[in-house]
């Protein structure tokens, strides 16, 4: 049972940045004051990067083998833990970005695509040179590591 439970929780986390920035997004705007692409972006930024880092960190750092599984990569590796605290590492920029002004906004942008684009280069790089289309590899977080970055990027520069 257990094990259903965690292996559902690995496929939806990758929704939860999207379904927090949706749901916080309309709170912002149908309120008095409420700017919708500065809310889209801080919500994004909190979302996307925050909440999302810190969920895909734990995830890595304490329930590794599953999720590595999930991906198709071997377990019990310290690849797991490096990359949860990396992602540990984003997830807290995100977290506290809103406080600290655009400049800070951008650098946490900016640390997330870096980690998140190499990411997907790294996936792409096990789909051709070893056929691992596992979810884990090749789906909705593959999409994920390369579509967030891009939106973010955009919707920073559009915003600012």
């Amino acid at each position: 049972m257990l094990d259903s439970v965690l292996r559902t929780t690995i496929r939806l986390v990758p929704f939860v940045g999207l379904v927090g920035t949706i749901i916080t997004t309309v709170i912002d705007i149908v309120m008095p004051g409420g700017d919708l692409g500065r809310d889209l972006l801080e919500n994004s930024v909190l979302w996307m990067i925050g909440v999302q880092g810190w969920m895909t960190g734990c995830g890595h750092m304490f329930f590794g083998e599953p999720i590595a599984e999930s991906i198709g990569w071997p377990p019990k590796t310290p690849w797991q833990w490096e990359v949860g605290l990396a992602s540990l590492a984003t997830g807290v920029l995100g977290v506290i970005a809103s406080g600290f002004g655009d400049e800070f906004t951008l650098a946490t942008i900016i640390a997330f695509s870096v980690f998140y684009l190499g990411a997907a280069v790294g996936h792409v790089r096990e789909m051709v040179t070893h056929r691992n289309f596992k979810a884990g590899n090749a789906g909705p977080i593959f999409f994920f590591d390369v579509l967030v970055p891009i939106y973010l990027i955009v919707l920073y520069v559009t915003v600012t």
